[in-house]
């Protein structure tokens, strides 16, 4: 599968603002997830929506709100994200 430039850059920022320990462990689920994501949906490509869902997915519970910063600072709104910050 495939990644969409601003997919890939956007799990690279994302990944800077977590605490080196769990980043690893995060973008290795975060990956896998979107790729499900996308190829459940029909997508031939990984989009930044759906790695974004996906990343937020893989963060632990304990690190989305820092999570939520870091989104509204690259111009996502969080809200938009409300059903993957709640699983």
């Amino acid at each position: 599968m495939t990644w969409s430039d601003e997919a890939t850059e956007i799990v690279s920022e994302l990944l800077g603002a977590l605490p080196a320990p769990v980043r690893d462990v995060v973008k290795e689920g975060a990956e896998s997830r979107a790729e499900s994501l996308a190829g459940d949906g029909g997508e031939e490509e990984v989009s930044m929506e759906t790695a974004v869902r996906a990343f937020i997915e893989a963060t632990p519970g304990d690190l989305r709100n820092r999570l939520k910063h870091t989104l509204t600072y690259h111009g996502i709104d969080p809200e938009e994200y409300a059903e993957a910050f709640s699983s």
